[in-house]
């Protein structure tokens, strides 16, 4: 099924994705060229999470807020297509979703972030996407007194280390809150903690982790053990 065309006059603009980067690639497209564009976006999510408040449900402070994605995507002038990418034909200029759309288009914009993916074995992944059900285990566990010593691993110059710290110094608080002893490492390949936002708040960052009593690694990039060891 292929949509219909649009007049030559408009350019037909496809962003695949639904999250922050979508959304504003649409937003600034209104603002931009409001009566020049036609713009789909496709995305198989029907709600945007705020990502950076789910590091807290483990911890049982609540739930990120979540937002129903057809108002937002309307308010931005474009259309909502709740479908997935499954690949492009760039000649053809056309796009091919899951559920057998064919879309031609002018422009086209991947915003359909990252995807975690496992580097070591016998480690927890975070992905927030389900953070709650990766860590609720693992919160019982200390909260149960069975585990005594506790890594976070930063495997990798990554671009935005801060939940790893969020989760690392909540961790920590929750075993001081039920007197439990738990040693908190984190290793990261970074200068100093949270270097990514300049030595005032690095330093502050820092304070921040030996009053918690958390200690900090910064080596060259962490390695796992060789499977034999692992």
């Amino acid at each position: 099924m292929t949509t219909e065309i649009s007049p030559p006059e408009t350019l037909r603009v496809i962003i695949a994705g639904g999250g922050v980067a979508a959304l504003e690639t649409a937003l600034a497209l209104r603002e931009l060229a409001p009566d020049h564009i036609d713009v789909t976006v496709i995305a198989p999510n029907t709600e945007f999470v705020y990502r950076p408040m789910t590091v807290r449900e483990p911890f049982a402070y609540g739930s990120a807020h979540r937002y129903p994605l057809a108002p937002i995507v309307g308010d931005a002038g474009a259309k909502l297509l709740s479908d997935a990418l499954a690949w492009v034909d760039p000649t053809g200029q056309i796009v091919h979703t899951e559920a057998g759309e064919e879309i031609a288009y002018d422009a086209l914009v991947l915003a359909l972030g990252a995807k975690a993916i496992p580097l070591y074995r016998h480690a927890i992944t975070i992905d927030d996407k389900r953070l709650d059900e990766q860590l609720h285990g693992l919160i019982q566990d200390i909260e149960g007194g069975y585990i005594h010593s506790l890594a976070f691993v930063a495997p990798g110059r990554m671009p935005w280390q801060l939940p790893l710290y969020e989760i690392a110094m909540m961790t920590a608080g929750r075993a001081y809150d039920m007197g439990i002893e738990l040693a908190v490492t984190i290793v990261s390949p970074e200068d100093a903690p949270l270097a990514i936002f300049g030595s005032g708040a690095s330093t502050a960052v820092s304070e921040l982790l030996e009053r918690a009593h958390i200690q900090t690694i910064t080596p060259p990039t962490p390695r796992s053990p060789s499977p034999a060891r692992w």
